[in-house]
């Protein structure tokens, strides 16, 4: 099959039941799409864009890709990275920054069709999503930040601080929080690399009566 990934053609012919998002992160190494919960689909981290849509990729299999076009936030250019990263670092919008790249392209898909997004609107699209640090006020508020730039096509300038006590601080590189770029234990690969999983008891029930220390 072939598809487009941020705008280049990409061919595939592994497992077609494979989750688009095992193929983003393993296949092609694009972190920004975050698996936290897969493959439940509750809780928005792994949203890219499909077509015109915003989906949750871990769902998604590589067969509904053939013919279509993915796009991750590495994809959305740098003059969209910064007006997102800034609006949300301005804003307040990021704290551990898991959730954040899922929520900026469910953002931008939603101010793709509807250019002025009233906060209702911003609500409704974010439903999927799930934050558990900042509250949704402010990133309601970097959302609204982000539209009004991109429907005026101006920058949003990246925050800055006097470094005074007492001052407002911009969170330490908040940017790449914002974009995916900060790597997370699950971001980490080295070469040689050994993966490991829990083994629990076939019996958690049993008494243990004897241990055999010679095995």
């Amino acid at each position: 099959m072939q598809f487009l990934l941020n705008g280049q053609m990409r061919e595939y012919e592994g497992d077609p039941e494979l989750p688009l998002l095992t193929y983003l992160r393993e296949y092609e190494g694009i972190i920004s799409p975050k698996d936290g919960c897969a493959p439940q689909a509750a809780c928005g981290c792994c949203a890219v864009q499909l077509n015109d849509k915003a989906v949750l990729s871990c769902v998604i299999k590589m067969e509904k890709v053939a013919g279509g076009e993915v796009t991750t936030i590495e994809g959305l250019g740098s003059y969209l990275q910064d007006v997102y990263a800034n609006s949300f670092v301005a804003e307040g919008g990021v704290q551990c920054g898991f959730c954040i790249p899922g929520i900026v392209m469910q953002s931008h898909v939603l101010i793709s069709k509807n250019s002025e997004p009233t906060r209702a609107d911003i609500e409704k699209a974010l439903t999927p999503h799930l934050c558990r640090c900042t509250g949704y006020k402010k990133i309601v508020n970097a959302v609204m930040t982000a539209a009004e730039a991109i429907r005026n096509e101006e920058e949003v300038p990246p925050p800055v601080s006097n470094g005074k006590i007492g001052s407002r601080q911009p969170k330490y590189q908040a940017q790449k929080l914002v974009l995916g770029q900060h790597r997370y234990v699950d971001d980490i690969k080295v070469e040689g690399m050994k993966f490991g999983a829990l083994k629990f008891s076939d019996h958690p029930r049993a008494r243990v009566i004897k241990i055999d220390t010679t095995a």
